[in-house]
């Protein structure tokens, strides 16, 4: 009998969930943190579950975040439409010969790039417009009106096709109704879903796709197109979502202007809302993984091994800038962590000496999840006869 109640014990504490009770940080943790080459970064690091502050230091100064801030841009179009949303741009013939219009909803997947079109399988603008000649073949020369498409697609196709086509561009005024001047459709090309796009933005830190997806995230909430429609609509959406925002200015939605201002709180409390909004999970699950996809592939490796596979977050860097802001797992439980080192050497050497202080930081607070065994109490008892 006790032989059978011992057993019945340790299979019932097998299946508990034990408290969490915050461990001290480890020694080496702060050594790596007080590295010359991170220069008194913001940091913060919470509990992911709790949402206890396990540590901070100078989290509440604003700061210039590099592509971190691209966590901010996905947060708002994830919350603006729905995950499986497709963008579509069509060319259409017109009543009058040799005149066309492309119609679009600003797809933010088109390009004018042959690079990145055979590099990702992007919607490419210059097919629309060898379709307009190819539709009649007599036709030496067009003229293109256009709606609802990127004005720098537009540019940049002018560049791509050269003098090889003769095209006179026009975009359609405010005044007419685009549908008006379209009949025949020629040609139609559709993004991927939104939640493809936004993986790939933050997977590999795409500058233009999330701008891109930042600036229809600001059109389509009422705000004005431009720098200050941007940063109103992430205020207001962030504040909205129960998010401190205090400081927080945008420039731009990629990052890449040394403008950008926010802190590691602010960041620390949108990764939380990341973590826990339905929403938002397809933002969660696009966050690169250390060591092992995205622009966390190549790290890890050497510095910290053993943190392989258990860190999911997003890399910034510029000239002055070295961030990293995600999710650590560290037994069972998962670290939320921002780290904005903005005031990092300029050169590639001192750079990199910043991004291996962060990886070796995370690397002492970072443990794979227990494996636990559930083993029926019934299976156990009659075993032990």
């Amino acid at each position: 009998m006790r032989k059978i109640s011992a057993l019945l014990l340790l299979v019932l504490t097998f299946n508990l969930q034990p408290a969490y009770a915050a461990d001290p940080l480890p020694q080496p943790f702060f050594n790596y943190l007080s590295s010359k080459y991170l220069a008194d970064p913001g940091i913060i690091l919470v509990d992911g579950t709790t949402k206890e502050v396990v540590y901070q230091n100078g989290a509440d100064v604003l700061r210039s975040p590099a592509s971190v801030l691209k966590l901010t841009s996905a947060t708002a179009i994830a919350m603006t439409l729905d995950s499986t949303t497709v963008f579509t741009t069509s060319l259409y013939k017109t009543e009058k010969r040799g005149v066309f219009v492309i119609l679009g909803d600003d797809d933010p997947w088109m390009t004018s790039s042959a690079k990145f079109r055979d590099a990702n399988k992007r919607a490419y603008t210059p097919t629309l417009i060898k379709a307009a000649f190819a539709s009649d073949k007599k036709l030496k020369k067009i003229t293109l009106l256009y709606d609802g498409i990127n004005g720098s697609d537009i540019y940049y196709a002018k560049r791509a096709l050269g003098r090889r086509a003769s095209v006179a561009y026009k975009a359609l005024g405010k005044s007419i109704e685009p549908q008006s001047v379209a009949t025949e459709k020629i040609v139609e090309l559709k993004s991927p879903p939104l939640y493809k796009m936004i993986n790939f933005a933050l997977l590999y830190s795409d500058n233009v796709l999330t701008q891109r997806l930042a600036m229809i995230a600001t059109a389509r909430n009422g705000y004005p197109v431009n720098k200050t429609g941007l940063n109103d609509m992430m205020n207001d959406k962030l504040s909205g979502m129960g998010i401190n925002t205090v400081g927080l200015h945008l420039e731009d939605g990629s990052g890449l202007s040394g403008g950008n201002r926010i802190s590691a709180v602010t960041v620390s409390e949108l990764l939380l809302k990341i973590r826990s909004e339905p929403k938002l999970k397809i933002v969660y699950n696009a966050l690169p993984t250390s060591g092992e996809s995205g622009t966390l592939v190549g790290r890890y490796h050497e510095t910290a091994p053993q943190a392989v596979g258990l860190i999911k977050a997003k890399t910034g860097s510029t000239r002055h800038t070295v961030s990293l802001a995600g999710f650590a797992t560290s037994g069972d439980k998962e670290y939320v962590f921002v780290v904005i080192a903005d005031h990092v050497g300029r050169t590639k050497k001192l750079q990199n000496a910043a991004r291996s202080a962060i990886d070796r930081m995370l690397g002492t607070i970072v443990k794979p999840t227990p494996i636990t065994f559930n083993v029926p109490v019934t299976q156990a008892l009659t075993s032990s006869n």
